[in-house]
């Protein structure tokens, strides 16, 4: 893979229909959606991952990742967005987690603050696996009652480390769970239990 491989076919029409259905998403977490595009990515990114990513990222939204900064993978991310890289995940806007195996310190993330919660770094985690289960039981905000989901990869302590980061609103860290060509959105107003 080189650095300058192909992104959107068109960065305009592309980056709309991806940010449709990320708003979707957001409005109704847990729901498993494509990003409604086809896009080719270097070896370590998922496509909805990438999609994603060229979509929300710009020259004023650093970004910080597990992959090494020298990587095809990071050099294709700065070169399609103009995003610079963190080596701080604190100041990071975005960050994409290609490995969630090892235990992932929400701690080193922005919340945000009261004044501004927008601040926050929004996380892209890349799961081995995703499909609505019974796993994990989601509420809140966008959800009629309750909805279901399972992950593959993901350690079962990292949910109750993310109920904790999340209980002083307005403050918390979104995510968006990534598998292959499909993604789900949780905003830090949903509320996850381990069944």
């Amino acid at each position: 893979m080189t650095p300058l491989m192909k992104g959107f076919d068109s960065e305009v029409f592309d980056s709309q229909a991806v940010f449709r259905h990320l708003l979707n998403a957001m409005a109704y977490p847990g729901t498993i959606s494509g990003p409604g595009i086809t896009l080719a990515c270097p070896d370590r990114i998922h496509p909805c991952s990438g999609a994603l990513l060229l979509t929300l990222m710009d020259f004023e939204t650093p970004f910080w990742t597990d992959l090494a900064p020298d990587s095809s993978e990071v050099q294709w991310l700065k070169f399609h967005t103009g995003a610079p890289v963190t080596f701080d995940p604190f100041d990071a806007a975005f960050a994409l987690i290609t490995d969630p195996s090892p235990a992932i310190d929400l701690n080193r993330f922005n919340p945000g603050t009261v004044i501004s919660p927008d601040r926050s770094t929004t996380l892209v985690i890349q799961t081995h696996g995703m499909a609505e289960g019974d796993h994990l039981r989601l509420t809140g905000p966008g959800i009629p009652t309750q909805a279901g989901l399972t992950f593959t990869g993901i350690a079962p302590d990292f949910w109750e480390h993310r109920t904790r980061i999340n209980q002083a609103e307005p403050t918390g860290i979104d995510m968006i769970l990534v598998h292959k060509d499909r993604f789900c959105a949780l905003p830090r107003t949903t509320q996850t239990e381990i069944s």
